[in-house]
């Protein structure tokens, strides 16, 4: 779990990058709350706490959703940032299944 947390801040980073790019923008203050809540999220990654894992897992496929929707309208941030955004949320989406399938191996082993 604790190799999810790189993407993870990465795109915390992204989406603060993104709020600041567009001049702080009032229709991108949205970008604020991913960001935030991402970096709490990694805190308790850290601690290896399971249940969080799967809370993270479900905000990256909803993140990944969320910014491929926001293709269809009006940019809230700039595309290349968006990509950066869908890209480190399928990373860490990635890591996160691998980290809790292993870890389901694991335990049915004991």
């Amino acid at each position: 779990m604790r190799y999810a947390i790189i993407p993870l801040i990465i795109s915390a980073a992204l989406h603060m990058a993104g709020f600041a790019l567009t001049g702080f923008a009032t229709e991108s203050l949205f970008l604020l709350f991913p960001a935030g809540l991402y970096c709490l999220l990694s805190v308790f990654l850290s601690r290896g706490v399971t249940s969080v894992a799967w809370l993270t897992l479900a905000c990256m496929i909803g993140g990944i959703a969320g910014t491929l929707m926001e293709f269809t309208g009006p940019l809230m941030a700039p595309a290349s940032v968006l990509i950066g955004i869908i890209l480190a949320d399928t990373v860490a989406g990635g890591l996160l299944v691998r980290a809790l399938w292993l870890g389901r191996e694991t335990n049915e082993a004991k």
